[in-house]
């Protein structure tokens, strides 16, 4: 199926595992966070601006393909490493990987993506050994795709500075326009009978264009509600209107969301935020504590949520519960009955629901009948959600 090979190549699955194993057991090798063979993205006057990784190896994955591409891209185990691979080096990798040609190439996705990179100029292959701060387009990419793949969960990256490493550009579908080639565009849009219609100026690619969602079991209804690098976990539904997930956000699964979950926010499975909903990020402002839900929570509709919380939580519609917030409790039994005290020590408190008063307008805490009822469905291992709705299969 692939090139000739000589009898330094293995001609047996033993064979390979031979040959790699005993690769791994040098100091030439070590086992990468995340490694992917990817097509670089230019724009049409050289810029880079993003890549491709259709296939995204995590934690102690493939280490038999690692291996391969390490060995014959001689790759330091070190740091991140970016090589754009020459048709030579492909050609070489797949002789090693020629025992599994006759599974096919849909059983090994890495072969296939090596079969695609075959006679490309720009097909790369990057590790990320150390979780260092993002180094380049290449490997900030594929920590963004680390996240939508569901290798790493949100706020378990370093993203640091990840902003500073995309240019920003102009994105038709998929492919980007740089400055330069806007320009050229507005000009032949105003004499030459074109049209300039990007559908976003950003810096980083849409998820929905990147990763298979249909196979991710989540639907998206609206593309630019979902950046690459958002985790969305499976039975996730995004509706349209004020939904948004940003990249290094997102969900456990079973969820709907109709809100806004920014960046470093995140969704525990069976929990539902409402229209209009908004979790707060910590990408802008002095906020660093990442927010979170338990499982099972209801965020209603145009509330704020800026501390974590536990399980069965609700926020009523149009309540803000910040860190500073002062909140009356009023919960039989707990400690800190019939005080007044900032929401952020309330946070992680489980079975709760945050409201504002109608009569005093004060914003209290109480426990409902409605928050027993959603830990008692958890307990029993049941949504508070129509199943039926996060079936995305």
């Amino acid at each position: 199926m692939f090139e000739s090979r000589d009898d330094d190549y293995p001609k047996t699955v033993d064979d390979f595992k031979r040959i790699t194993g005993e690769f791994q057991a040098t100091d030439r090798f070590r086992q990468p966070l995340l490694f992917a063979i990817g097509g670089r993205v230019f724009t049409a006057n050289r810029m880079l601006a993003s890549v491709r990784y259709p296939v995204v190896n995590g934690p102690g994955q493939s280490l038999g393909t690692a291996a391969v591409l390490m060995k014959v891209l001689d790759v330091p185990p070190e740091g991140v490493q970016n090589v754009v691979m020459t048709t030579a080096q492909v050609v070489e990798a797949l002789r090693y990987l020629d025992p599994f040609a006759k599974d096919g190439l849909t059983n090994h996705p890495n072969i296939r993506a090596l079969v695609g990179a075959r006679g490309m100029h720009e097909s790369v292959a990057t590790f990320i050994f150390d979780d260092i701060p993002p180094q380049g387009v290449e490997d900030s990419t594929l920590k963004l795709y680390g996240l939508s793949c569901r290798h790493f969960k949100p706020n378990q990256l370093n993203l640091a500075k990840i902003f500073t490493k995309f240019p920003n550009v102009s994105w038709h579908g998929d492919q980007p326009m740089d400055e330069y080639g806007v320009e050229q565009a507005l000009f032949h849009a105003a004499f030459g009978g074109g049209e300039y219609a990007p559908h976003m100026v950003d810096k980083f690619p849409l998820y929905i264009h990147r990763v298979n969602a249909i196979r991710m079991g989540v639907r998206i209804t609206d593309q630019h509600k979902v950046r690459l690098g958002a985790h969305l976990g499976e039975g996730t539904t995004l509706m349209p209107g004020a939904s948004y997930i940003n990249f290094n956000a997102g969900t456990d699964g079973d969820s709907m969301v109709e809100g806004r979950i920014s960046s470093s926010g995140f969704v525990g499975k069976g929990t539902a935020v409402g229209g209009g909903a908004s979790m707060l990020g910590t990408l802008s402002g002095g906020n660093d504590i990442p927010i979170s839900t338990g499982r099972n929570c209801l965020l209603e509709a145009n509330c704020v949520l800026g501390i974590p919380i536990g399980d069965a939580v609700i926020i009523a519609a149009e309540t803000a519960v910040l860190a500073s917030t002062m909140v009356v409790v009023r919960i039989e039994g707990h400690r800190y009955d019939k005080r007044v005290l900032k929401a952020r020590y309330l946070a992680g408190l489980p079975a709760i629901t945050f409201r504002r008063n109608s009569q005093s307008g004060e914003v209290e805490v109480v426990r409902t009948q409605r928050n027993l009822d959603f830990a008692r469905k958890l307990e029993d291992g049941e949504s508070i959600l129509n199943v039926d709705l996060h079936q995305n299969n």
